[in-house]
């Protein structure tokens, strides 16, 4: 259904995605699925920084220290704390920062590396390196399943110009007089796209969407510095698969590459304790998840696709504390996502229990606990994530 480029065995948990959107468990399918995501976070979390230091060690000079990050208000610290060069507007941007720290989403998570050149006294960010956080490779992964059935539905139901939330956020007869017959044909494609999907079984799901960020690096590159960038890549093993100009507010250069890491330097250490402890706490020992971890990397596949992202230092602060931050751009991303059924709610729901049930204190079950064709209200899926991580309930009830 859709791949997560970055992870190895990636057609394993496609699969696994598929079957589940179909209401298919199978009894091993938890036990795998525990692998799938704690390997792959051990896997891309030891890969990413080796490629990230090899490409700023190149660029950059041996003067290159990093460390751990947990915090966009961390990242955003250290960028503006020593410029390469003066400018007006970055002295402005800065001024506003410090002034209001509090209006830049200093406190959203972040997982991933900073890298600094080190020289005169000074410390500069050169880059990062950064694994996209489960919540946001759940959600993306969502909206990628979410608008390939929203082309679907559209395509068997072939009309002009319709208001997506006229169609799917308000009831019939409290639609406009002219989107009333739109309104029941696509809500009737809708219920024959998922009558088809359950009667011709997974095979019938698309098999082409892909996520393509969940590794990803950032690097500050002086203009004309492109070349060299490449270069590197190239000495890196990196196979250049796409080439992205971003203009306008966003001024950036996207790569994606493909990436083989070095599986000895991978399994050069065990497995974390953290992650070793998830594992006892569903019956499987230390000795045993380990060699497991050992097969896992070594049946994968051979390559990682990371993203890349290059620009200069004023437009890397721009997309920090700017006229394109990040976190806005994600806001807008939300917002502006048209189709907002009962459909797309349950895709949603699905993929982000993928990705988190490997988390839970007993991450098993007997039924799924989702079907994209039955409705929920969405204090139902609370429920269920309450119960998944064993939280206290909030309700008043004394009993």
């Amino acid at each position: 259904m859709i791949s997560i480029t970055g992870f190895t065995h990636r057609d394993a948990l496609r699969d696994l995605i598929r079957r589940w959107m179909l209401d298919q468990l199978e009894p091993s399918d938890t036990t795998e699925l525990l692998q799938l995501v704690h390997f792959n976070s051990v896997y891309v979390g030891r890969y990413l920084p080796i490629l990230a230091e090899g490409i700023l060690r190149r660029l950059r000079g041996s003067r290159l220290s990093s460390r751990a990050s947990f915090t966009k208000g961390d990242l955003k610290d250290q960028l503006v704390a020593h410029l390469p060069r003066a400018s007006e507007r970055a002295d402005r941007l800065i001024a506003a920062y410090r002034a209001e720290p509090g209006l830049y989403y200093r406190e959203t998570p972040y997982c991933g590396r900073l890298y600094f050149v080190e020289g005169d006294g000074r410390r500069i960010y050169a880059g990062s390196s950064r694994i996209k956080r489960i919540r946001r490779l759940a959600e993306k992964s969502a909206r990628r399943v979410v608008d390939w059935l929203y082309g679907e539905i559209r395509r068997r139901a072939p009309l002009g110009p319709v208001d997506p939330e006229a169609c799917f956020g308000r009831p019939v007869d409290e639609t406009g007089e002219g989107q009333r017959a739109p309104v029941l044909m696509l809500r009737r494609s809708e219920r024959e796209l998922l009558r088809r999907l359950r009667a011709a079984g997974p095979d019938r799901l698309s098999d082409d969407l892909e996520v393509n960020d969940v590794a990803g690096i950032k690097v500050i590159v002086e203009p004309g510095d492109e070349g060299r960038l490449l270069g590197v890549l190239q000495e890196l093993g990196c196979r250049l698969v796409e080439r992205e100009i971003h203009r306008g507010d966003y001024q950036a250069v996207n790569l994606l590459v493909d990436y083989s890491p070095d599986r000895g330097r991978i399994l050069a250490q065990a497995l974390p304790a953290k992650v070793l402890r998830v594992f006892r706490d569903h019956g499987i020992g230390a000795e045993t998840a380990n060699r497991w971890f050992d097969a896992f990397i070594a049946g994968g596949e051979p390559s990682a696709r990371v993203e890349i992202i290059y620009s200069d230092y004023e437009e890397t602060l721009e997309g920090e504390i700017g006229r394109c931050m990040h976190e806005d751009r994600i806001i807008r991303q939300r917002r502006l996502h048209a189709y907002q059924s009962q459909l797309a709610q349950n895709v949603e729901f699905l993929l982000e229990l993928i990705f988190t049930l490997p988390a839970a204190p007993d991450a098993r079950l007997e039924r799924l606990p989702v079907r994209l064709w039955d409705r929920y209200l969405p204090d139902y899926f609370d429920e269920v994530k309450r119960t998944l991580f064993r939280l206290p309930s909030v309700e008043l009830n004394p009993d």
